[in-house]
């Protein structure tokens, strides 16, 4: 049997089916295009210093959190370096702590180190920087929050296994010193 369709029917079902190929094709780029978008403007890329201030930052955090002394020392720089910490009592500058010898802060964070583990540390992001006027000094502060446990077999005065800690820290970085200071609040 042979079936044969009317000339003006076969010119129809071309046309549909043309127009649907057409329909199908855009359809096709538009999913393309909305799927490969740019995604979400990232805005300016960040500076070199900004960049270099924020690797700091992890790498202390980092040291810290590993109980690493050495990842940790290395965030600061011995030429110019000082800390000062109010142990959470600003009117009252009789517990101040302040070092000016990187050694110390190195004696002190291996007594931390020694006597507490998993020490978890949480920085406010992103931490404000301010940069002098000729660009060759930032100030970066920075709100942090320490969790400390205890070492195991040990405990701390009262029987507490932990301890807590929260204050502002205020680091200073210039080209020469790469790493100067580091002030806890």
């Amino acid at each position: 049997m042979n079936v044969s369709l009317n000339p003006h029917r076969k010119a129809f079902f071309v046309t549909i089916f043309k127009t649907f190929a057409k329909i199908s094709g855009l359809l096709i780029l538009l999913v393309c295009f909305i799927g490969c978008g740019g995604g979400a403007d990232k805005g300016p890329p960040i500076p070199e210093n900004l960049l270099q201030i924020s690797n700091i930052l992890d790498q202390w955090r980092k040291g810290y959190e590993t109980e690493d002394v050495n990842t940790y020392i290395g965030t600061f720089s011995e030429e110019g370096f000082f800390y000062i910490a109010d142990m959470g009592t600003d009117a009252d500058k009789t517990d101040d702590v302040e070092f000016d010898d990187i050694r110390q802060e190195r004696a002190a964070a291996t007594r931390v180190f020694e006597r507490f583990q998993d020490i978890k540390i949480e920085l406010s992001s992103p931490p404000e920087v301010s940069m002098n006027d000729d660009g060759t000094e930032a100030e970066v502060r920075n709100h942090y929050r320490i969790q400390f446990f205890v070492s195991d077999g040990y405990a701390l005065e009262g029987g507490y296994s932990g301890a807590y800690a929260e204050g502002d820290n205020i680091f200073i970085q210039t080209p020469a010193l790469q790493r100067s200071a580091i002030y806890l609040a």
